[in-house]
């Protein structure tokens, strides 16, 4: 029996050794793949025409809702359509933009609902939140007002801007540290050098 599978298992060697030179020949039809073009891997720049040339100091983006994940295909909802710069929509409101930017208001990324800009200067697109739809809002500091709608540009971004329209005057930022953050406390960094002077030295 052993010799009957030593003469199988070298007859087999053989034959696998003459079909590997053929089996390595390429196809008759083969051809070298064409070599990649000069500009393969680079990124163009965009045209001179582009944005005129230039960097816009706002950017126009939407917001975070843009960034929602591919599978999610739900359309926008443009409640308007407007020839005019997107920061003409209403009244700037500096509180409210300091608070968005602190993540304390804004709009909520899975709000679809749009103001369309499409005139030649401030083109965009605005997240908007009227009253009706309160629960697209986020407002940790009960800032917002009942008969007011929202505007907002890049929601949850350090670039964050809200306007508001309604009856109501923009909200004013606390004199003089011009800013909506409570006061300072002015023995913070006493504390905070004492704090560095209590650490053991080498």
């Amino acid at each position: 029996m052993v010799g009957v599978r030593g003469i199988a298992l070298a007859a087999f060697l053989a034959i696998l050794c003459l079909a590997r030179p053929s089996m390595a020949k390429p196809p008759l039809d083969y051809q070298d793949p064409p070599s990649d073009p000069p500009s393969s891997g680079k990124i163009e720049q965009p045209d001179e025409n582009h944005m005129k040339g230039t960097v816009p100091n706002r950017l126009i983006a939407p917001g975070p809702f843009q960034r929602l994940p591919s599978i999610d295909e739900t359309p926008w909802v443009v409640t308007a359509i407007s020839d005019r710069p997107y920061w003409t929509v209403g009244k700037a409101d500096p509180v409210l933009t300091t608070a968005c930017r602190l993540r304390d208001f804004g709009s909520l990324p899975l709000n679809r609902m749009v103001v369309r800009f499409n005139g030649e200067e401030g083109r965009g697109l605005l997240q908007v939140v009227p009253p009706t739809h309160r629960f697209l809002l986020i407002d940790k500091r009960k800032l917002s007002r009942a008969d007011e709608t929202y505007y907002f540009l890049n929601t949850g971004l350090a670039t964050c801007e809200v306007w508001f329209t309604g009856k109501g005057n923009a909200r004013k930022l606390n004199s003089p540290q011009k800013s909506s953050l409570p006061p300072p406390d002015p023995r913070a960094l006493a504390k905070k050098k004492a704090l560095i002077n209590s650490w053991p030295k080498n």
